[in-house]
């Protein structure tokens, strides 16, 4: 077996992949993950449901990826009034402020039972997912100008 120079290189197997290496993974990745969901739960899950499955599966192959150079650590963000978008639940004031509507509305929605909560010790939570749904269910609105 003979042994190939390589100059000081690393053989490609034992580089660090370049950012278009690492683009065309999580392309492949999120290709791959569309795919195998859509053909498998399309009949079964909501539309919603598929969407958070595929960004936590596209997540999850970024975070994967060995990463070159750490990019600088971001400042801390200043605390905001508006809730993160990125937890599971929320109260009712602050769904409100997703939706864009009072709480009176919401706990209007909730007492109808259009939008579904949970109880965590006296809390009412709302989940992300419900909010979604609920959201799915709206009708499409075309535009145009309103009357009234």
């Amino acid at each position: 077996m003979s042994t190939r120079r390589t100059g000081g290189r690393q053989p490609p197997s034992m580089q660090s992949p370049s950012a278009d290496d690492q683009q065309q993974v999580v392309d492949a990745t999120v290709a791959r993950v569309v795919e195998n969901i859509a053909t498998n739960l399309r009949a079964m899950v909501p539309e919603h449901a598929i969407r958070r499955l595929i960004e936590l599966e596209f997540r999850a192959a970024v975070r994967a990826l060995p990463l070159q150079d750490s990019p600088p650590p971001r400042p801390d963000p200043q605390p905001s009034s508006a809730p993160a978008a990125d937890r599971i639940t929320y109260r009712v004031t602050e769904a409100a402020k997703l939706l864009g509507i009072s709480t009176s509305k919401v706990w209007g929605l909730l007492g109808e039972g259009r939008l579904p909560a949970r109880k965590m010790d006296g809390v009412t939570l709302i989940r992300r997912v419900d909010l979604e749904a609920f959201i799915d269910t709206l009708p499409a609105f075309r535009g145009g100008p309103q009357n009234g």
